[in-house]
């Protein structure tokens, strides 16, 4: 399903810049990236879930698992935007599985656990919708 590009925020860097330094762990290129493209993720989340609801913790989990991915990412193979994308429509086809088995498989503790490691690979407090609840406590 193609997604309206007016949603993407243009930027100085190439997308694949911008991974590629992610993947020297750059903080501050991943928030680049991620105010780049949250808007866009978040729309085509939303279109896939049929709501803002869940959507909010399904961005998440893409951003935090394009952290963890990006040394793995190919750039002279592979496109970031796609790239980004399908991690996202594979998030939501995960939620609407588990919101259709009554069991959800990221429950609020998980959910609190992405807001606040997304929080700190952007350096800020949890703030704008994507970040609201506290980590689960290890006993």
């Amino acid at each position: 399903m193609p997604t309206p590009q007016i949603y993407a925020v243009p930027g100085a860097d190439s997308l694949s810049d911008l991974v590629k330094r992610i993947a020297d762990r750059d903080h501050a290129a991943f928030g680049r990236l991620y105010r780049r493209l949250v808007r866009l993720i978040f729309a085509q989340i939303c279109e896939s879930l049929g709501g803002p609801a869940s959507a909010v913790p399904v961005t998440r989990a893409v951003f935090v698992e394009v952290w963890r991915l990006a040394p793995l990412f190919d750039a002279r193979r592979d496109d970031v935007l796609a790239w980004v994308t399908a991690i996202a429509a594979r998030r939501a086809a995960d939620r609407l599985r588990a919101l259709n088995h009554q069991s959800s498989a990221v429950d609020t503790g998980y959910d609190g656990h992405l807001s606040h490691e997304l929080a700190a690979v952007l350096g800020a407090e949890p703030h704008g919708g994507l970040a609201t609840t506290p980590p689960p406590r290890l006993r």
